[in-house]
């Protein structure tokens, strides 16, 4: 894992930017559905952490305190509680000029938990818990389960368990599409450091970006990742496995079937970051680009980022379906 290392964190010049492993699902259902399999999740990635000497230390959780907590006994007790039984039932049976209709429709959410690891600033381990709202009629939108891992996991404890980390995540999980792989994570002042981060990105293609607030995907995918999880109705739209293993042909690339009617693509034995000056463009993230492009999520004018123009940003959401930049150098040449 000696290419992770040096992209941990960017040190003195970017101290709030860390490069993580992130896994996330998104899921077709209400809180109350997921609610009874909540707590056995945060104790699944609490026993892989525990692999890597981490540990969870501080929380996130509006409607416990506007302030971040630390996890005491009391507050783990409280946080638990709020995932383990959601706290609304249908807005449908509220009073639309209640305190608490008005509120949550204005924050657009039910639950919001986030735990994190680290003293004084976050050390890279997270788990994230975000319900959309409870309405009678189906919504449309979906509620979102994270959790990430720093990279020195990936160096303690090696890929395979941080695949094997995603996929229990998976066989508990009633997601409609989720993935893991490599993600920038920004402690704060996103938008004030992506510009910094132009060349970078360019560079090593591997590295996503959390998209903000994704709820409304229509049997959309957010891009292409080391793990790619699809589920039922996804695909069933995509043709099946079969479909999936007849043309994905890149020798590094899996295509397992799971329970229910899912399916994992796997792009190699461990997540990479690429890096074009050397000619790394990770053909096989970009064979798999080529296969769901008709799914994937089409590049949206408002997700433009400051600093950076509208076909910068399009290019880079698009980066493993539009030709790779010309290496500077060849990796041959030593």
């Amino acid at each position: 894992m000696s290419k992770y290392p040096s992209y941990q964190h960017f040190a003195a010049s970017l101290p709030r930017v860390q490069l993580v492993m992130r896994v996330v699902f998104y899921l077709p259902h209400d809180h109350a559905v997921v609610a009874p399999i909540l707590r056995r999740v945060l104790d699944i990635y609490l026993d892989f952490i525990g692999l890597g000497g981490g540990s969870l230390t501080s929380g996130e959780d509006s409607d416990i305190t506007e302030d971040t907590f630390p996890l005491t006994p009391e507050f783990w007790e409280e946080v638990q509680r709020h995932l383990a039984k959601p706290r609304f039932e249908y807005l449908d049976d509220m009073d639309q000029d209640s305190y608490w209709f008005r509120r949550l429709t204005k924050r657009n959410f039910d639950t919001w938990v986030i735990l994190k690891g680290g003293d004084s600033e976050p050390d890279g381990y997270e788990f994230s818990f975000e319900s959309r709202l409870p309405w009678r009629e189906p919504s449309s939108e979906y509620s979102v389960l994270s959790v990430t891992l720093p990279m020195r996991f990936l160096e303690v404890a090696g890929p395979e368990k941080a695949h094997d980390l995603a996929q229990s995540l998976a066989d508990r999980l009633p997601f409609a599409t989720g993935h893991a792989g490599l993600s920038l994570s920004f402690t704060r002042g996103k938008s004030k450091l992506l510009p910094l981060l132009k060349d970078q990105l360019a560079r090593h293609p591997g590295w996503a970006i959390p998209v903000t607030r994704l709820w409304h995907q229509e049997k959309r995918i957010d891009g292409i990742h080391w793990l790619n999880f699809l589920g039922p109705a996804m695909l069933e739209t995509i043709g099946g496995t079969q479909a999936l293993r007849s043309h994905l042909r890149h020798p590094e690339t899996t295509v397992q079937e799971l329970t229910g009617g899912r399916a994992l693509i796997s792009l190699g034995p461990a997540p990479l970051a690429g890096d074009t000056k050397l000619g790394e463009t990770l053909p096989a993230y970009r064979e798999l680009a080529r296969l769901l492009e008709p799914w994937l999520l089409p590049f949206a004018r408002f997700n433009t980022w400051d600093g950076y123009t509208e076909e910068e940003t399009r290019h880079w959401w698009r980066r493993f379906l539009e030709p790779p930049p010309a290496p500077v150098s060849n990796p041959l040449d030593g």
